[in-house]
């Protein structure tokens, strides 16, 4: 499955975009999975009507969870009943409110984690339309390294933490397991 969803992302470009659209709307009518997570947003919290900087940590977990395990692809503006929300309420909270705006964020989010060199090679960034509403589709290799996301507790407090795909979600491995993981993941 993850072979086929990167083939069919990695050719994106050259189909038409009335198979853009019927590939993906498939893809998201298939649901999450271990190649496949969505999120409806990447900063804009729906309940609280306003930015929550933990949804930005929870995309880079999902990001460097993806890089852990076979890579992936992250589906933002999606909802996880597979509701294409698109991307509209994150744009307002950006300064310009731009795709491109959009995009820097979130590249910047991913340089600041886990640098440059990764979020220029590991990352595929897309803009498709799915029903006349724009989502972004962020494309994840398999990494090379391991990569450890810092996260911050209800008190602040931020620590390191190992996550890998574990079926249709982004699990934290036991710091009791992380070695023997890194040493059979990335020999």
């Amino acid at each position: 499955m993850a072979k086929e969803l990167n083939e069919f992302l990695s050719n994106i470009t050259v189909t038409s975009d009335e198979n853009v659209d019927t590939d993906l709307i498939g893809l998201i009518k298939e649901g999450e999975n271990s190649g496949v997570e969505f999120k409806t947003t990447m900063r804009y919290d729906m309940r609280e009507n306003k930015v929550n900087k933990k949804l930005e940590e929870v995309i880079l977990k999902t990001i460097a969870a993806f890089s852990n395990a076979e890579g992936g692809t992250l589906v933002m503006g999606v909802d996880d009943d597979q509701n294409i929300i698109g991307l509209e309420n994150d744009y307002r909270t950006l300064k310009n409110g731009t795709k491109d705006e959009f995009e820097l964020h979130l590249r910047n989010l991913v340089n600041n984690a886990y640098g440059v060199e990764f979020a220029t090679n590991s990352l595929t960034v897309l803009f498709p339309e799915v029903e006349d509403t724009e989502i972004c589709t962020v494309e994840i290799k398999q990494g090379l390294k391991p990569l450890y996301s810092e996260v911050s507790d209800k008190n602040g407090n931020k620590s390191k933490k190992f996550y890998v795909r574990s079926g249709n979600s982004s699990q934290e491995i036991d710091i009791t397991e992380v070695a023997s993981y890194v040493n059979q993941r990335f020999e």
